[in-house]
């Protein structure tokens, strides 16, 4: 609508114009002696434009003359430049589909004219890590550094990485620990340290990593406990081999108040406490465990423990009879305590009523050796039997789910 007004507006204005010249043309003389020049004064000003015209169209074409070899220069960089970023395009989906020798020669190829080096020469590491070339792989981040300094951390990350799944994780815990000395709160960098640590089985390192990984949210705080209570775990299970007397003692004491209530924990401990033959503070600790909050797995290990006063010891037990007299490995451990208070006949009442609530294979082993020992061995034999197919059926894998589908598909079938 606006182009329209100013045609017409320009018409109009031509139009007057045009008018005014025809009834008053005017008239322009130029005289320079022997030569004279009279024309109107209208003829003059279209004159004077054409001249303009041909001035101007003559300039520019002498400057774009002068301009060529510059504007051929420019159109090539241009093609190389627009040849260089399809390469990258076709280099960056030659790594996403898997096709390692394409994507680096793509890569290679649009890496001189490309106007983004650090893409091409990390695109090209990876693609030579798929390729399984590490020394190459190398040499592509060396130059990566070299030409893009300023980005060290996304180049050390790569590498990082790169190691990490090359297995070279004493390369990538070194190149993890120098990134974090320049970025000390990387998530990105914490997380894969983490992994790194975890592989290595350096569980110190992971547990002076644990504050580092809470501050910057590096994982999730559920993953973060867990990694935490594998790492303590770990540790008191490291300390047994060495024999140096408080080693495990020490070993506890480091571990947060707050893991030291936790049932897994406090079973390694006392497991461990029991393979030293650490009997009275064994029974001690799982006694308070099981007073404080209820875990099978503790009862289980109580009757393992055998505490300085035996009798006792089954008297606490049998003392949970009234909360948990259902749990079959209560009174598993019942039966256990009460044969090392040799009460065979109280033993074996416990054992019969422990399976009698399916509980686990180990109580038909040992009630069929305590039968053997009291002379039956027919049923002896029968415990043992039925204690190893119990077994087998929990070691033997469960079958798949049957698809639902395949199943319908039968049933029509047999219709």
């Amino acid at each position: 609508m606006k182009l329209l007004f100013f045609i017409i507006a320009l018409l109009f204005a031509a139009a007057l114009v045009t008018l005014y010249a025809v009834d008053n043309p005017g008239y322009v003389l130029i005289a320079r002696a022997p030569w004279s020049i009279e024309m109107s004064l209208t003829f003059f000003i279209l004159l004077t434009i054409a001249a303009f015209f041909f001035l101007y169209l003559f300039l520019y074409l002498l400057v774009r003359l002068w301009r060529i070899p510059r504007d051929v220069g420019r159109w090539r960089d241009r093609r190389h430049l627009r040849d260089a970023r399809a390469a990258l395009i076709q280099g960056l989906t030659g790594l996403a589909e898997g096709n390692w020798v394409e994507a680096e020669a793509k890569l290679l190829t649009g890496m001189r004219h490309g106007d983004t080096p650090l893409l091409n020469y990390l695109g090209a590491a990876i693609a030579c890590e798929g390729q399984g070339n590490l020394e190459k792989r190398d040499e592509y981040l060396a130059l990566a550094h070299r030409n893009a300094p300023q980005h060290d951390l996304a180049i050390g990350m790569t590498q990082a990485y790169l190691q990490y799944q090359a297995h070279q994780l004493e390369q990538s815990l070194a190149t993890l620990n120098e990134l974090r000395s320049d970025a000390p709160r990387h998530r990105q960098a914490l997380k894969l340290l983490a992994q790194v640590y975890r592989d290595l089985r350096d569980w110190t390192g992971v547990i002076n990593l644990i504050p580092d990984l809470r501050q910057a949210y590096a994982m999730d705080s559920r993953e973060i406990d867990a990694l935490e209570l594998q790492a303590h775990r770990e540790l008191l299970k490291l300390s047994l081999p060495s024999g140096a007397p408080g080693v495990l003692e020490r070993a506890w004491g480091a571990v947060p108040k707050p893991l030291r209530r936790q049932p897994a924990m406090i079973a390694v401990y006392a497991r461990q406490l029991i393979q030293q033959n650490e009997m009275a503070p064994a029974e001690s600790a799982l006694r308070a465990a099981l007073e404080e909050d209820w875990d099978p797995a503790l009862v289980e290990l109580y009757g393992q423990a055998r505490g300085a006063n035996p009798a006792e010891q089954l008297d606490v037990a049998e003392g949970w009879l009234s909360a948990h007299g259902d749990d079959p490995k209560l009174l598993l451990t019942l039966a256990r305590l009460a044969l090392h208070n040799n009460e065979d006949g109280k033993a074996r009442a416990y054992f019969e009523k422990c399976l009698s609530l399916h509980g686990p294979a180990d109580a038909y082993h040992e009630l069929g050796k305590l039968l053997e020992r009291l002379g039956e061995n027919d049923k002896a034999i029968s415990y043992y039997r039925r204690g190893l197919e119990l077994y087998a059926s929990e070691q033997r894998p469960s079958p798949p789910p049957r698809r639902q589908g395949s199943a319908t598909g039968r049933v029509r079938a047999a219709r």
